[in-house]
């Protein structure tokens, strides 16, 4: 029974309801049952313990089980008719204590979908991103291929040069700094952190040794120099020289799929990189319709919806962090800081679905069990899982129907972008 209903704000709520006595006992009554078909106690057979027994037995269980059935239940049953959509869970502020034959009052603050007018959505005006592929977009793409194909050799007769690899030991001391000795390589001429590097070893030959003296700064990024003049004695190990496979059929077939000169090579990379491009102009576009979007729409989103959209966003980031080789685990990372980074591109996201939402209503945009379930099949074979599976899961949990409404937003935007307007 709705004994008081507040309006704290457009997408917030409280209500005070009462659980009448008689339904306290009935449903106290079943669970008590249940509990009597599967209680184990000395000197009773399975399912014969008496109800009194097992009320006495169990009575803190009894009480929380049907709180816990009760509570739901009395909730979206005294807000039904008002026509509000809860979104996460109540807030309870206030349960009274569970007394036999009283009824039980609560109070519960909670968060709603928010309601607001459809603005403008058709011919919305986007920029038409501009699709240039250039004879030096290839050529690069070429200049990659053919790093990946070097092959080094080492120089002994000279000494190094501008585009040499050199293969060094550096041994750094300074005044109040334990001595350190490192190992590495680096290309001569290239950008390093010890630039004074290239001119100490250019035209030595390995084997010798250069010393560099360097003052660095208190935010040098090296912990250990700060503030400190440092002296590194270099020496020079080895000096290889890249060698770079030459551009013709031979290598076009060495590297691409089924091409068979150079000339097939350099226009299928053209296509490719017309392809990708084409694709991040898409995604502009599709960009441009939510930011056009939120720009006509104000409104308030949900706490419980932008940490839900929030929490999506850090497990991918996480994700992606791993597939770099991060381990997550170890890694100092201050996950309330990269949320309060993330949050608000998050309410950007849940504001456009809700706006995407409406739309599809408003155009009778619906999505079949059959294009549901082909999503469900896709994504099931990307991660290699069984179809049925994933399929179960979702239906257990209540995401088939979050799949089904993010595709009918998915038409909807695709609905927008085909009417938008392009200069």
């Amino acid at each position: 029974m709705l004994l008081n209903f507040t309006d704290i704000s457009p997408i917030k709520k409280s209500v005070e309801i009462e659980i009448p006595a008689e339904l306290i006992a009935s449903e106290a009554q079943r669970v008590t049952s249940e509990f009597s078909r599967q209680a184990r106690i000395d000197g009773f057979r399975p399912g014969k313990v008496p109800a009194s027994v097992v009320r006495n037995r169990f009575a803190k269980d009894i009480e929380e089980e049907v709180m816990n059935r009760l509570l739901p239940r009395t909730f979206h049953e005294a807000i039904k008719d008002r026509g509000l959509v809860p979104v996460g869970d109540p807030r309870l502020e206030h349960v009274d204590a569970f007394i036999e034959g009283a009824p039980i009052k609560y109070k519960a603050e909670f968060e709603v979908k928010p309601t607001f007018e459809l603005g403008d959505y058709r011919g919305l005006d986007i920029d038409e991103p501009k699709i240039d592929v250039t004879v030096t977009d290839v050529e690069a793409m070429i200049e990659r291929f053919r790093e990946q194909g070097s092959t080094y050799r080492l120089e002994t007769e000279r000494g190094a040069e501008d585009g040499d690899y050199a293969v060094i030991d550096i041994h750094s001391t300074a005044e109040g700094m334990e001595p350190k000795t490192d190992s590495g390589h680096f290309q001569i001429g290239e950008e390093t952190p010890l630039p004074e590097l290239h001119d100490a070893l250019r035209g030595r030959k390995p084997g010798e040794t250069a010393v560099v003296e360097k003052d660095y700064p208190e935010d040098a990024s090296n912990e250990d120099f700060r503030g400190k003049k440092v002296r590194h004695e270099v020496t020079l190990k080895e000096i290889r020289v890249q060698e770079k496979p030459e551009v013709n059929d031979d290598f076009a077939r060495s590297v691409g799929p089924g091409w068979e000169s150079a000339d097939q090579m350099r226009e299928a990379i053209e296509a490719d990189i017309r392809r990708h491009r084409e694709g991040e102009a898409v995604r502009a576009k599709r960009n441009q319709i939510g930011e056009r979007l939120l720009a006509r729409h104000e409104f308030e989103v949900p706490d419980s919806m932008v940490d839900e959209e929030l929490g999506r966003s850090l497990q991918n980031y996480a994700r992606f962090l791993a597939t770099q080789g991060v381990d997550i685990d170890k890694a100092e990372i201050d996950w309330r800081k990269v949320g309060e980074e993330f949050r608000p591109e998050a309410v950007k996201r849940v504001k456009r679905g809700l706006i995407l939402e409406q739309v599809a209503k408003k155009e009778g945009i619906a999505v079949s069990d059959v294009e549901v379930d082909a999503e469900i099949r896709r994504a099931a074979n990307e991660q290699g899982r069984e179809f049925a599976d994933v399929k179960h899961r979702l239906r257990h949990d209540g995401g088939y129907e979050e799949l089904r409404g993010s595709l009918a937003q998915e038409k909807a935007l695709e609905l927008v972008l085909k009417e938008a307007r392009t200069r």
